[in-house]
């Protein structure tokens, strides 16, 4: 048998170069640094090359962890989150995340591997046609038909998804392409890559694009807030991805108004600033202020549409989040938040503007009113603090008080869990922009488990300042095997599971009754319910977790602080905390929820159902049914037995 050559060139024994290389290069030239996501056959042509060209792959159990990941990595550094999943199921796999950073302006490039294009509607394997099914969830999507379209569209992905409105795009390489001869180099013009251009912006290339506002409207804008008596600023998520932080707390101090951060802008002006209003007092007070200047806002369902608001400044990136239902529009300028930040700074400072005399008033007004808040709420905690099960109003202010005390409150704060998340938020103190993360108008559950992944390998901090996630049990049973993924990369994450047992138990006891009687007979008396007090503390130890399972208050302080240590030592850690199944979302006790159980018979309902239905549904004949007033019910108060029954 003759010997095997030695020094045989590349490209006779493999295929090389693989079209493949012209995507690696152009991600690189994109900065890409790491992806997140789950392999397949149809696409790792391409992955193994991303891995050889020293971009990290971080494999995850499920292809909506993958994208999760990408969009909490993409929310702390600010630049472009890449999540990838094979064609098919791994596709599909991956809608829900896809579609919540749509919903959030998250800037992610999608990375999708497609079937044989010349076996469309053949039932070939793992059949999939991306441009279709995220039609609707993506800024667009591409099915790349050439390799020779690879690096213009790689390009264009990255510089479409950090244009305002920000947010995912999608691309999908058919698999016979990574397969096409480079060589001879294509008769064309324009070389293997028709229509792209090397490094298009220079060192910039991977920067997102800016603009600025018109200096008559900045003008016009400065003049109505040194004139208003009772300005407030509300910080969106404009602010956030534009780093407009220091400019808005620059802006904010000359003119002394008050200020609002939402979402992943919480902390964009510190918390715990004298300006700073938390979102708890400012929409009580909203309706009282004069001009609100709403910032890189995307004004929805959780803002009322603004209808409450006497007049209003709208700032924004893109003529798409410029708001026509916004009554009482005075100025209306399109820019990068903080780019017209700095525009308003030095138009304050070149013209020696100065606050009205009573604008002292407005803000010592808003002080008091949140220091007034802040202890109100830390004595409502404080009343259920022997209370068993665990409250999830006591839990918060504990889980919070822990990062206080240990870490400053610099930790990252990651919300997933339903119920927890009415109730956690207000004793938070963010210090940073794109300290709190949530899932936006998607309203999801599941995403914490990834989005704390990928936070966790944007942030080198999170060694010294774990962060903090608070789950549900149902988010737990959707994405918690990819707490191995964090344990496996040895990411300084805690986990805090509120275990209530179930999906929305806590409208058992506000309507369904003690054994779900509102439901048929073949669905009692389990209803919604999971089996009691799963042990998601053990299966996390399984995973190579540290594990914590706390049934009484006085656990939950040493537990967090084992959790926490073991975190920073590079072992993530699940608290599974058994908290009141009685009480949930604050939501459930507003009329857009009682309405939707208006269905369930009156005889059915249990008493604080029948309260709640007494005091929002007030177009029905309540006297003619012969059904006096009910008081009010308080939701942070747990239901007792007699409440339960109708």
């Amino acid at each position: 048998m003759a010997e095997e050559k030695q020094g045989v060139a590349l490209g006779m024994r493999e295929i090389h170069p693989s079209p493949a290389q012209l995507a690696v290069d152009a991600l690189k030239e994109q900065g890409v640094e790491i992806a997140f996501g789950v392999h397949g056959g149809h696409f790792w042509p391409l992955l193994d090359l991303m891995s050889v060209a020293g971009i990290r792959m971080v494999t995850v159990h499920h292809e909506q962890s993958g994208v999760y990941a990408a969009e909490g990595y993409s929310r702390v550094t600010g630049k472009v989150g890449v999540a990838f999943a094979t064609t098919g199921p791994g596709t599909a796999n991956a809608v829900s995340a896809i579609q919540q950073a749509y919903f959030n302006r998250s800037p992610l490039v999608i990375l999708l591997s497609g079937h044989e294009t010349f076996h469309d509607y053949a039932a070939p394997l793992q059949e999939c046609y991306a441009e279709d099914l995220l039609r609707g969830i993506t800024k667009w999507t591409r099915r790349l038909r050439s390799f020779r379209e690879y690096k213009r569209y790689i390009t264009r992905a990255f510089k479409d998804a950090q244009s305002w409105p920000k947010g995912p795009v999608a691309l999908e390489f058919s698999v016979e392409h990574f397969f096409d001869s480079v060589f001879p180099r294509p008769q064309s013009l324009a070389g293997e890559s028709p229509l792209y251009v090397e490094g298009w912006r220079g060192d910039e290339t991977p920067e997102p694009l800016t603009v600025g506002g018109d200096p008559r409207l900045i003008e016009r804008a400065v003049k109505l807030i040194s004139e208003a008596k009772s300005p407030v600023i509300m910080a969106a998520d404009g602010v956030h991805w534009s780093k407009g932080g220091a400019e808005l707390v620059e802006f904010a101090e000359l003119a002394q108004v008050p200020v609002s951060g939402r979402r992943i802008s919480r902390g964009s002006i510190p918390e715990i600033h004298p300006l700073h209003i938390s979102s708890r007092i400012a929409s009580k007070l909203l309706p009282e202020s004069d001009l609100v200047i709403a910032l890189g806002m995307k004004v929805g369902y959780f803002d009322g549409y603004g209808a409450a608001w006497q007049k209003c400044i709208q700032v924004n990136e893109s003529p798409d989040h410029i708001w026509p239902y916004l009554k009482n529009t005075e100025v209306a300028i399109v820019g990068t938040p903080a780019v017209v930040l700095r525009q308003m700074v030095d138009y304050v400072k070149e013209k020696g503007l100065k606050p009205p005399a009573d604008r002292a008033d407005w803000t010592g007004r808003i002080r008091e009113a949140q220091k007034r808040s802040d202890e109100e709420l830390k004595a409502k905690a404080e009343k259920y603090k022997d209370h068993k099960p665990i409250h999830y109003g006591y839990l918060a202010r504990l889980v919070w008080d822990a990062c206080e005390d240990l870490y400053g409150g610099m930790n990252r704060v990651v919300m997933d869990g339903y119920t927890i998340s009415s109730f956690a938020p207000p004793f938070i103190k963010c210090r940073y922009s794109g300290q709190y993360i949530d899932c936006g108008e998607q309203a999801g559950v599941g995403h914490g488990i990834g989005m704390a992944i990928g936070a966790a390998f944007a942030d080198p901090e999170a060694r010294n300042r774990p962060i903090v996630v608070f789950m549900g049990d149902a988010g737990m049973g959707l994405a918690g095997y990819d707490v191995e993924t964090a344990a496996r990369f040895k990411l300084p994450i805690v986990y805090v599971v509120t275990n209530n047992n179930g999906w929305l138990t806590g409208m058992k006891y506000l309507n369904y009754g003690e054994t779900w009687g509102a439901l048929g007979p073949q669905d009692q008396p389990l209803g919604l319910e999971f089996m009691p007090d799963i042990r998601y503390d053990k299966i996390s130890e399984w995973l190579g977790c540290h594990g914590e399972f706390v049934t009484e208050p006085a656990q939950i302080r040493p537990a967090l602080e084992r959790a926490f240590r073991a975190a920073e030592g590079g072992k993530p850690a699940v608290v599974n905390v058994i908290v009141d199944p009685s009480i949930t979302h604050q939501g459930g006790y507003r009329f857009s929820y009682t309405i939707l159980w208006g269905h369930i018979p009156w005889d059915k309902l249990p008493k604080r159902g029948k309260a709640l239905r007494r005091n929002f549904m007030f177009t029905l004949p309540w006297d003619e049914a012969g059904v006096p007033p009910m008081p009010m019910p308080d939701p942070w108060e747990p239901v007792s037995e007699e409440e339960l029954l109708p």
